[in-house]
């Protein structure tokens, strides 16, 4: 049984510029909208790994067109439970970068400051449904490739690890990769 983890492309909407909260505010819904960027392909050794494998992608359209541009076709799964994490949103007098913005509501999120955002305890238990039904799937198809995001992706193969499963590959960016296999073949 074998689960490898993808992050999506690069979307169109991940431009780095200087931003007020208002601003973060409307970059994060543009991100969380956007479609994958025509120059960032995934590698021919990955489409050739998704080909026949069953997939799986979050909701978010960026990691459901890198499904369709790795496999050729839709998900055969879309979990919503694989979004990424959720991005709080703070009203802080800044005027600084996306990236900057982006560090200061993760330091905030894992501080337990999230604002009308999901909470970090919500996030994980969401994650925990999406790897008991990844887990479940593993029974039906001994091949899954998962199309998420960074940081769901690091908790899902945290989990899975928890559970039993070995990481055999790892790589980062856009298109990295994160393969695990069952060594324990536990069912949970």
């Amino acid at each position: 049984m074998k689960i490898t983890l993808v992050r999506h492309g690069k979307p169109k909407a991940s431009a780095n510029p200087k931003v007020s909260a208002v601003g973060f505010a409307n970059w994060v819904r543009a991100y969380n909208h956007s479609l994958v960027l025509s120059s960032s392909k995934p590698s021919e050794e990955l489409r050739k790994r998704t080909n026949g494998s069953y997939t799986v992608s979050s909701d978010l359209n960026r990691a459901r067109h890198s499904a369709e541009l790795c496999s050729g076709k839709a998900p055969d799964l879309v979990l919503r439970e694989l979004r990424e994490m959720d991005i709080p949103r703070l009203k802080l007098p800044f005027f600084i970068s996306v990236d900057n913005w982006l560090i200061i509501s993760r330091i905030c999120w894992f501080l337990g400051i999230s604002g009308k955002s999901e909470s970090f305890k919500v996030g994980r238990q969401r994650i925990l449904s999406a790897v008991d039904v990844l887990v479940e799937q593993t029974h039906k198809n001994d091949d899954i490739i998962v199309f998420g995001h960074g940081l769901t992706n690091s908790f899902v193969a945290k989990e899975l690890k928890r559970r039993g499963w070995r990481i055999q590959q790892k790589s980062k960016g856009f298109w990295g990769t994160t393969e695990l296999v069952n060594i324990t073949n536990r069912i949970n």
